[in-house]
């Protein structure tokens, strides 16, 4: 993810693409990490507000919906091995090449849904947002590293989303994570975490 000096990861508005956050080294970096992943991850809102061109640089490409609504002529989805995740009650069919899977009743379940690319070969899974998807693995305790860039910038706000939303962990529940690398190039700073074992 890439964010703001105070945390947010828009520019604009939440149904508009972010493409003037990160610089050109954030974007290499970006196509790099995706290119080392078994797969990649967003939700629906995110792949909505993405330019329809975005093509990433990884082959088996998932999306997360609860109500099943993707934008079909998205790159995202017309390249590589779509697949859309969604719960039980979300009866939507889609044109080949897209995969349909289904956890969980009335929302996915991410428990499942890991266990399940874990068994089909996925070992590093890429999670690129938005900030309710990535809560939702933060809560699940699916996240081992964070990639973080901090982009020399201040947007404001007290509804923007930041890299993970969703309701507050309780104190006792806090995930602690160490800085494992940093560099810096100009003005923004390259950030990798890695999740502390439980104590």
């Amino acid at each position: 993810m890439v964010s703001t000096i105070d945390g947010k990861i828009i520019t604009g508005e939440r149904n508009e693409s972010v493409h003037d956050l990160g610089s050109k080294t954030d974007k290499v970096l970006m196509k790099r990490i995706e290119a080392a992943a078994d797969a990649v991850l967003l939700g629906a809102e995110t792949l909505r507000a993405a330019q329809r061109s975005w093509n990433p640089n990884s082959d088996t490409r998932i999306v997360v919906s609860k109500s099943g609504k993707v934008p079909l002529d998205s790159g995202y989805l017309s390249n590589g091995t779509p697949i859309v995740v969604l719960p039980k009650t979300a009866t939507v069919d889609y044109p080949p090449p897209i995969q349909k899977l289904s956890f969980g009743e009335d929302s996915v379940d991410f428990d499942a849904l890991a266990v399940h690319l874990f068994d089909n070969g996925v070992r590093n899974l890429l999670v690129l947002g938005g900030s309710e998807i990535n809560a939702q693995f933060f809560r699940a305790g699916l996240v081992d590293e964070i990639f973080l860039t901090l982009a020399p910038k201040i947007k404001l706000g007290r509804d923007v989303p930041t890299i993970a939303d969703g309701e507050p962990l309780a104190r006792a529940e806090i995930q602690k994570f160490s800085l494992i690398e940093t560099h810096q190039v100009e003005d923004e700073l390259f950030l990798r975490y890695r999740r502390r074992p439980s104590s």
